[in-house]
């Protein structure tokens, strides 16, 4: 038991993909996350399900949507069994810290913190903190001012980072790690509440990249591709009154909890190489979704649209061996069942992902379960191939849109009313069937 690996998780909400420096995709550094990536492997993932909890509880029981049933909006008071749970009764230390709800029951110690969704959470231990610092009443009135324009009028207060929800989380996930146990396997879960929770970040990261910048690729929503497309996060006119500058400020902001998130990595990565066994223990960092930043004129992450679904995944072993992978699709149901692969555990049957413990040996990738990528939420279910992603309505069966990734990377063109539609949507159909199928014969499925 003492030389099976330990294992840091770290999960959160709303990070996209091309968040993170190497995709250079933004002007903003990553370097923990970066030098996080170039010790092992670094990976886009299609999340399974880009709705609220749904995307996180298929992520913790290699689930998808429509076999964990999370695929509307959903209350935040829900509980989930998977890799955590199989990792306790393989004889691991399980502890927890942050966002942590819907495993806790499971966990040997946890540090919970409630999404800030919930104001007045009952036993949330940030909150907690911010009751005896004297900021509560603050950062109380900062949620509520969220929940009345989300990102577009925030309320910015003078916080230190220690005092905001994530860099709360990160100097209690800090404190955890030095006090791991030594003579048995652990696992700390960490999961922040994330980039995308809407809120402008601490002081000390504001305009880390300059929001006059940021206004490149500014763009009003056309509704008329988007309403079948897309549940919108916020009211209409909110993005119909979107300018260049608020845009950028909202980049700014998402860029700035980015860097916040950064710069915990890197701390977390300090406390564990300060440990013992530092040289079995194996990072994972991932999150449940993405978010759109202007991206067609939007701002959330209800949509099937790339910067909604692919979350970065990083991998790395203690010891610095950079891996390639070759060109593939992933899901996030693949990062649980190569979570449960690490701690040499495996997945219920019913679970939908493969490991890519292949891929850490050198492997191609190769093809998931399915031979295609599912992604669900709401009344649409979208599949997505080598080359095409298509969109259905659940109770109709129509083809809401239809991309050519390979022509039309950018998903500026819905090809569904088009010639090739009609050359491709019923092999698509049949695909989709078939990956339907394969769910519904495993067993649980």
């Amino acid at each position: 038991m003492a030389y099976r690996r330990n294992l840091l998780i770290v999960l959160t909400h709303g990070f996209r993909s091309d968040a993170i420096g190497d995709a250079q995709t933004w002007p903003l550094s990553t370097p923990n996350l970066e030098k996080l990536a170039n010790r092992g492997l670094r990976l886009a993932a299609t999340s399974a399900c880009p709705a609220d909890c749904g995307g996180l509880v298929s992520l913790l029981t290699g689930l998808h949507a429509r076999q964990h049933g999370y695929v509307h909006q959903t209350p935040t008071n829900i509980t989930c069994e998977g890799w955590p749970t199989q990792l306790v009764e393989q004889g691991y230390h399980v502890a927890g810290v942050g966002c942590v709800a819907p495993i806790e029951p499971w966990l040997h110690e946890a540090v919970h913190v409630e999404d800030v969704e919930r104001i007045d959470a009952v036993g949330c231990s940030y909150l907690d903190s911010t009751r005896k610092s004297g900021t509560y009443a603050a950062i109380a009135q900062q949620r509520k001012q969220r929940q009345r324009y989300g990102p577009f009028e925030p309320d910015r207060l003078l916080l230190e980072p220690q005092d905001d929800i994530d860099g709360y989380i990160a100097r209690a996930a800090e404190d955890t790690i030095k006090r791991m146990p030594q003579d048995r396997p652990w696992a700390l879960i960490v999961v922040f509440n994330g980039p995308g929770n809407d809120l402008p970040p601490p002081t000390l990261y504001d305009q880390m990249v300059d929001p006059r910048v940021l206004e490149i690729g500014f763009k009003l929503a056309d509704f008329r591709e988007l309403n079948d497309m897309a549940e919108l996060d916020y009211p209409r006119i909110l993005l119909q009154r979107m300018e260049p500058h608020k845009l950028a400020r909202i980049r700014s902001d998402y860029l700035g909890r980015v860097s916040l998130i950064d710069y915990a990595m890197g701390r977390l990565q300090e406390a564990m190489w300060a440990r013992g066994d530092r040289d079995r223990t194996w990072t994972v960092f991932t999150s449940d979704r993405g978010h759109l930043l202007g991206d067609h004129g939007l701002v959330g992450h209800r949509s099937f649209l790339t910067p909604a679904l692919e979350v970065p995944v990083v991998i790395a072993s203690p010891t610095a061996v950079k891996l390639h992978a070759s060109p593939g699709l992933v899901s996030t149901v693949d990062v649980a069942a190569t979570i449960a692969s690490l701690a040499g555990c495996d997945l219920p049957e019913a679970a939908g992902g493969r490991s890519l413990m292949h891929v850490l040996r050198g492997e191609p990738l190769g093809m998931p379960r399915g031979n295609a990528c599912l992604s669900e939420f709401g009344r649409r279910i979208m599949l997505e191939t080598e080359q095409y992603k298509v969109v259905f309505d659940v109770d109709t069966g129509a083809a809401l849109g239809l991309y050519d990734l390979l022509h039309d990377p950018d998903e500026e063109r819905n090809l569904v009313h088009t010639v090739t539609a009609c050359n491709v949507l019923d092999s698509l159909r049949v695909r989709l069937s078939q990956a339907l199928l394969l769910m519904r014969a495993m067993p649980g499925g």
